[in-house]
C-alpha cells in the first residue's frame, strides 16, 4: 500500500475509527472505472478492508471527504493523495454493492411456508345492510338512544400529556393509549385514569420508534407493541419483557388464542412469501409459523386508508379500504366469514378506483360519491358504520341494533349538551360500550346539569381546563 496513505491512517486513530463506524447516509453518486489504474484499485481494496460493511464503502468515503477538515493530523499535502485513493474506493463500493436481504434464511424458515394453508372465506351467512334510507337523513336523534355514560378523566402531567390519540385499549385494570407522541407513543393509566407511566421513545431495549400498532394479550396479561420488524412485549404495567423480530411486514395485528392475525396493506417487502405475498391476512402461531393466508389485495392504485383494519372487542372484525364487506374471524375453525355487506347508492366507479392518486382524489371531491373506508365498530349490542362523502364534505354515521336490525344515523347527531358531551362518533369499543374522546374547552354545561352522568363523574370534571388531557367517554345505547 502507498506509504503516505498508511501514514495518514496510522497517525490519526480517530480517522481509523471513523472509517470503521460511520454509517451516515449520503446522496448517490455515479462513477466509472475507466480512468482508474490497477494500482489505485489495489489501494482502494486495502482501504476498504477497514470498513466491515462493504455496502457502506461509497457512503463512508463521501463522509470522509466531507469531514476530513476536522482531523488536524491530516496534512494539506496529503489531501490530494487521499482524494486519489477515495475515487477508486467510491467506484469499488458501487461495483460491489449488493441488495441486502431483509430477512435471513433462518428467519424465513420459521414460517414453514410449505405447510401454510389457504384461508377459507365463508359467505353462507352474510347479513346485507341497506344504508340508503339513512343517507336521506341529515340530523338524527342520538341523545334519546343513550342509555348510560361513564367518564374517565386521564390524569394530566408533564409525562402523561397526550398527543393525538390513535388507539385506546381498556382492560379490567388498565388503560393503554397509543398516541402520536414522537411518531408513536404508549401511555399507561389505571382504569380510573391515574397516570402510571409513558413507555420511553428511543432506540434502546424496550424503547419505541416507528410504532404502528398495539394489542393486549389477556391470556398472558401483557401488552404487545408492533414497531417496524419487531414485536415488543411489556407486562401490564408497561415494563419491558422481550422483543421478537418478525419474518414479514404488516400494518395491524390482533392477538388470538395461541397466535396472531396480521393485516398487511400490500405485498411490498414480503416477496419471500412467494404467492402468499398477494394475501392481506396472515395467521400464525405464537412462534410466527404461518398457518394460513387469505383475502387477496384489492386491485386499486391509491394509497389512502385508515389507522386500523382490525377491530377486536370479544370478536375480531376485519375490513379493507374501499371494500363494502366486513369480515369476522372464527376462532373455532380458524376461518374468516363475511359478516356484513353494506349496500348504498353512488358508489365509486371501478375505473376511478384504478386511477392514480391525483385523479382519484380529484374525482372524490368533484363527484357525489359515497364510500366506505373500512371504519366500523362492533360492541355486544350494536354496530356502527361510517360512510364518507368528500364532495359534500361530511361523514355519515349509522348505528345498527344487532338484535332488531334497526338503523339510526345521519350526518349530524342531535343531543342536549346539558346532558351529554359530544360523543356520537366513537372510535373504539370495550365490551358493551362505545368509546369517544372529548377534548375539554373549559365550557362544559353537562358537568353541572346532566341527569345521565353520575355525581362522581361530574365531580371529576369540575376542574377541567383546555390544557388537560382529553377525557374518555364510554357509552351504551338503548335497544331500538
Amino acid at each position: 500500500m502507498h506509504k503516505d496513505t498508511l501514514l495518514i491512517i496510522q497517525r490519526d486513530t480517530r480517522l481509523s475509527g471513523y472509517l470503521k463506524t460511520n454509517q451516515t447516509s449520503f446522496a448517490t453518486y455515479e462513477m466509472t472505472t475507466e480512468s482508474i489504474s490497477p494500482k489505485q484499485i489495489k489501494i482502494a481494496s486495502k482501504l476498504s478492508e477497514l470498513i466491515p460493511d462493504r455496502h457502506s464503502i461509497a457512503q463512508t468515503s463521501l463522509a470522509l471527504l466531507t469531514h476530513c477538515h476536522k482531523f488536524s493530523t491530516i496534512r494539506k499535502k496529503c489531501i490530494k493523495k487521499y482524494l486519489i485513493v477515495l475515487a477508486p474506493l467510491l467506484a469499488l463500493g458501487c461495483m460491489n454493492q449488493q441488495p441486502k436481504a431483509r430477512y435471513t434464511k433462518e428467519e424465513i424458515a420459521t414460517l414453514q411456508l410449505n405447510s401454510t394453508k389457504d384461508l377459507t372465506i365463508e359467505t353462507d351467512s352474510v347479513i346485507g345492510i341497506d344504508l340508503n334510507p339513512i343517507l336521506k337523513h341529515e340530523t338524527f336523534d342520538f341523545g334519546s338512544k343513550v342509555a348510560e355514560v361513564k367518564i374517565v378523566k386521564l390524569e394530566t402531567t408533564n409525562e402523561s400529556l397526550l398527543d393525538e390519540i390513535r388507539k385506546v385499549i381498556i382492560t379490567d385494570s388498565f388503560i393503554y393509549i397509543f398516541d402520536d407522541f414522537q411518531g408513536g407513543g404508549i401511555v399507561v393509566f389505571e382504569k380510573d385514569g391515574k397516570f402510571i407511566k409513558r413507555i420511553p421513545n428511543g432506540r434502546g431495549p424496550g424503547e419505541l420508534i416507528r410504532l404502528y400498532d398495539i394489542a393486549f394479550d389477556s391470556h398472558n396479561d401483557r401488552l404487545i407493541a408492533y414497531q417496524h420488524s419487531y414485536l415488543l412485549y411489556f407486562n401490564a404495567l408497561g415494563e419491558f419483557i422481550k422483543q421478537d423480530k418478525l419474518p414479514f411486514g404488516f400494518f395491524n395485528f390482533a392477538i388470538i388464542d395461541s397466535g396472531f392475525v396480521f393485516k398487511t396493506l400490500d405485498g411490498q417487502g414480503n416477496e419471500h412469501l412467494g404467492e402468499l405475498m398477494d394475501y392481506t391476512i396472515l395467521i400464525t402461531d405464537e412462534n410466527f409459523k404461518l398457518l394460513s393466508a387469505g383475502m387477496p389485495y384489492l386491485p386499486n392504485r391509491n394509497n389512502m386508508g385508515i389507522d386500523n383494519y382490525l377491530q377486536k372487542n370479544d370478536d375480531l372484525f376485519i375490513t379493507q379500504g374501499f371494500n363494502d364487506t366486513i369480515y369476522q374471524y372464527c376462532a373455532i375453525n380458524k376461518s374468516i366469514r363475511a359478516k356484513y355487506v353494506l349496500e348504498y347508492r353512488n358508489k365509486i366507479p371501478e375505473k376511478i378506483l384504478q386511477a392514480n392518486n391525483e385523479t382519484f382524489k380529484q374525482s372524490l371531491t368533484q363527484n357525489d360519491y359515497n364510500f366506505f373506508f373500512g371504519k366500523h365498530l362492533d360492541n355486544h349490542t350494536h354496530s356502527v358504520f361510517f360512510l364518507e362523502n368528500w364532495h359534500k364534505g361530511f361523514q355519515t354515521v349509522i348505528y345498527r341494533d344487532k338484535k332488531s336490525g334497526n338503523l339510526i344515523g345521519g350526518t349530524h347527531a342531535n343531543y342536549n349538551l346539558n346532558e351529554i358531551p359530544p360523543m356520537a362518533y366513537p372510535k373504539w369499543t370495550f365490551r358493551e360500550y362505545f368509546i369517544s374522546a372529548y377534548y375539554p374547552n373549559g365550557r362544559e354545561p353537562f358537568i353541572n346539569k346532566s341527569s345521565i352522568l353520575s355525581d362522581a363523574d361530574k365531580s371529576k370534571l369540575k376542574s377541567l381546563t383546555d390544557d388537560d388531557n382529553p377525557i374518555l367517554i364510554l357509552f351504551k345505547l338503548r335497544a331500538f
